[in-house]
């Protein structure tokens, strides 16, 4: 009725804050449902109310593992006070609305942009949290730059992927491949044999020590000779060595620094200072909610995992004027071999802490992987994309 009086008196229709969606097919997978919500208009009280009346409306016809994305503008950004405000509220809204909405295996994420470009200009970061291909991202407030991006794919890439050849790394290796990447799996010598199943004319092995300096620059030197350049470098190699700080061996804290930490750091660097990452360019970096939660008897693995955070967050500033973004993934709980030998209560309590209640997969790391990887991918920059459930911890 309130509407119907306004449109006599000459008043325009409010432009709806709820659009719908017709995803695209991406894979054998298909999403029936997604709610893509711009918001970026939300300054006050009554702003908000229509937002709660039409989310409210729209989650009642959302089904089983449908997706819901809201848009907001970067609150910090923003001079107006009031503005600022009640776009800060949405983060609130969209983390609690993916808890609700988690047992359903519905996610909800929040993308924040700087600037009031058109949000086909974000098409890329659209698709991939209205696809199934974010099936185990959900709570999430994304910050994306106003960068226009860049179209292309991944067919002329070179990537790298250390570790690749282990359970997260192999899948991150397939994908990228999948995708038409020539990929490189950078990883110790001794693990070519369980490299051999993912060789292709694609696919390559190159063993190295990359705590190893000596060895470390070898590889970027054949690297170089043989492909020239690093288009994405990701950074997956890792290890732990779990004990509480008080017990905790000096040589588990050495072995684990140097392989997670000061390794990716260093490789990173080296290839930067030899030009083989050029324009473009991408860097991604395996951290983990333990390095934002913290995590009982490891404060080494820890204390990795949060650097490589922060050294994606303060290495954007530089890189960004060459046009080479870097960025970190967090997984959550994600079966891998390794974790398959954990006691059976150990892990079904650690799937009871996510929203979505349920464990991930490598192949849900490497899709966030392929992602980030993305020419289209540019205006992300500096963030932490958390590939967790919607886990509690750190939350």
């Amino acid at each position: 009725m309130k509407e119907k009086i306004l449109a006599l008196l000459g008043f325009p229709p409010p432009t709806p804050l709820i659009k719908t969606y017709t995803p695209w097919k991406d894979g054998t997978q298909k999403v029936e449902n997604a709610l893509i919500v711009d918001c970026r208009d939300v300054k006050n009280e009554a702003d908000l109310k229509v937002v709660f009346n039409q989310l409210q409306e729209g989650v009642k016809s959302i089904k089983s593992n449908g997706k819901v994305l809201i848009y907001s503008f970067q609150p910090e950004l923003i001079e107006d006070s009031a503005h600022s405000t009640f776009q800060r509220s949405l983060e609130g809204i969209s983390r609690s609305l993916a808890k609700e909405l988690g047992g359903r295996g519905t996610t909800v994420n929040l993308v924040k942009i700087a600037s009031d470009l058109d949000l086909t200009d974000y098409q890329v970061t659209e698709d991939f949290f209205t696809s199934g291909r974010s099936a185990f991202i959900t709570g999430q407030a994304l910050i994306a730059n106003d960068e226009i991006p860049r179209p292309g794919d991944l067919s002329d890439k070179i990537c790298v992927v250390t570790g690749g050849a282990g359970g997260i790394g192999s899948a991150t290796v397939q994908r990228l491949a999948a995708e038409g990447a020539t990929v490189i799996i950078a990883d110790i010598p001794q693990m070519d044999e369980r490299a051999k199943p993912l060789l292709s004319d694609k696919v390559s092995f190159m063993g190295a020590d990359l705590t190893n300096e000596t060895a470390r620059k070898q590889l970027l030197n054949d690297i170089k000779e043989k492909h020239g350049r690093i288009d994405v470098l990701i950074n997956n190699a890792g290890i732990t060595r779990d004990k509480t700080l008080k017990n905790m061996p000096e040589h588990y804290w050495d072995q684990v620094i140097a392989i997670n930490l000061t390794a990716v750091i260093a490789l990173t660097e080296e290839a930067l200072e030899m030009g083989l990452i050029p324009d473009g360019g991408r860097i991604i970096g395996t951290s983990s909610i333990s390095g934002i939660a913290g995590n009982f008897g490891q404060t080494n693995y820890t204390a990795t995992k949060a650097a490589l955070i922060g050294y994606a967050a303060s290495k954007s500033k530089e890189l960004k004027t060459k046009g080479i973004t870097i960025n970190a993934i967090a997984p959550g709980y994600i079966e891998t071999e390794m974790v398959k030998t954990m006691p059976l209560m150990t892990r079904i309590f650690a799937e009871r802490l996510t929203s979505l209640a349920q464990a991930g997969k490598p192949e849900d790391i490497a899709e966030a992987m392929a992602f980030l990887a993305h020419p289209g991918a540019q205006n992300i920059n500096g963030q932490v994309l958390r590939v967790c459930g919607g886990s509690f911890l750190g939350a």
